[in-house]
């Protein structure tokens, strides 16, 4: 804010802070109201919904442009610029979020593992894995189970390495028990039910980053937030002081399925809403937020990786060996499709696939494969439900 204020003294920011789950409520409740703030946050995926709500102001062209052209934006964070399928900028990308491989290059190095042969494929990444959990000197994996941030995000990637899709391409139809989707999530949910310790797959995304943190398990996937806490001392709120840091660490991209190496690419985006009173105000402290020093400044220091391809660029991001991984992420990554019914597709896909991890926590192994396709049958009906319910 005191950086914005210098180049615009005349401006009061009043900031509000609200969890993700409220954020969305309070968001959905004001706009067909027209209340609500000026300017909000928003999730890539709630895009579609707040947009067909109708209460968000479409971006001029001359407006985008003077942020940066939609090439100045890694591509799939710009795709979640406005309702699926449609020409309209209701929504300026402000950061991304993608996960990555974290591991301990101690572990591997003592296994005589060459990191650059572990993980390039599934099957390397399995052999990896089987490798750790045989030396019998620490876990091999550690990922949260139903208790994820995201259950969604974390199984996308690879159903779209298997070749499968969550949605049709026009958006309208659920294909999450195609065959080759099943192949993905049946992909994910095994390397759970073989590598991850029960107790672990009951934690929320947060503990398992801890977790690994404090050396419990030697890979896990997330995000460039935890590269920043295992570089930040514990005086901080960091991991540094901690096993997985001193013993050493490194990132790579997720491992590459017969499809090839795909990652969800998500984070936030910047919206102003039609409502507002303060039309021009709104729009420079997006600008501002939006645009090479509101990316470098801040989105470094809450531990993501910047939507502006010239953020990228700066020493901070890119002089960070840890954030390497990322970039190769968010330039061949894949977004949420923002479709009007994501957000209830997202709940549904949450609670079904929280069936899966139940099954794999109760009889720890994976599920059968033929049960997991019972489960996304059931959570195709129901995503087709929510999708006639939003048309």
């Amino acid at each position: 804010v005191k950086a914005f204020n210098v180049g615009h003294p005349n401006i009061r920011i009043n900031a509000t802070k609200l969890s993700r789950a409220d954020a969305y409520s309070k968001l959905g409740a004001a706009l067909p109201g027209g209340t609500g703030p000026d300017v909000a946050q928003v999730d890539t995926t709630w895009v579609g919904a707040l947009a067909k709500a109708g209460g968000l102001h479409q971006f001029t062209p001359d407006e985008v442009g003077a942020i940066g052209v939609a090439g100045a934006f890694a591509p799939a964070i710009w795709e979640s610029s406005g309702k699926y399928k449609t020409s309209q900028t209701t929504a300026i990308p402000w950061f991304v979020d993608t996960r990555a491989v974290f591991y301990r290059t101690d572990v591997l190095k003592s296994l005589g593992i060459e990191p650059a042969n572990a993980f390039g494929s599934w099957e390397d990444f399995d052999h990896t894995l089987d490798a750790i959990q045989r030396s019998g000197k620490i876990a091999a994996l550690g990922v949260a189970g139903k208790n994820a941030t995201n259950p969604a995000a974390d199984f996308a990637p690879w159903v779209w390495e298997a070749g499968g899709s969550l949605l049709s391409e026009d958006g309208a139809t659920p294909e999450v028990s195609e065959a080759r989707s099943v192949n993905g999530f049946d992909e994910y949910q095994r390397l759970g039910g073989k590598y991850v310790p029960p107790a672990v797959l009951q934690k929320n995304s947060a503990d398992v980053e801890a977790m690994f943190a404090a050396g419990k398990f030697a890979v896990t996937i997330s995000g460039p937030s935890l590269a920043q806490q295992l570089q930040q001392p514990k005086t901080q709120g960091g991991f540094g002081d901690d096993v997985a840091a001193r013993s050493g660490f490194a990132t790579t991209p997720l491992p590459g399925g017969p499809a090839g190496r795909l990652a969800y690419v998500g984070g936030s985006n910047l919206v102003i809403l039609k409502s507002t009173r303060h039309e021009d105000a709104a729009y420079a402290w997006v600008q501002f937020l939006a645009g090479v020093e509101g990316q470098t400044n801040y989105v470094s220091r809450i531990g993501m990786y910047p939507a502006l391809l010239s953020a990228a660029g700066a020493s901070v991001f890119a002089g960070n060996k840890y954030l390497a991984a990322f970039k190769v992420q968010v330039n061949t990554g894949r977004p949420f499709p923002t479709v009007a019914a994501w957000p209830s597709i997202e709940k549904i896909l949450a609670a079904d696939l929280g069936t899966v991890w139940d099954t794999v926590i109760a009889y720890h192994q994976p599920m059968a494969k033929d049960a997991l396709q019972t489960v996304l049958e059931k959570a195709a009906t129901d995503m087709q439900a929510a999708i006639n319910q939003a048309a």
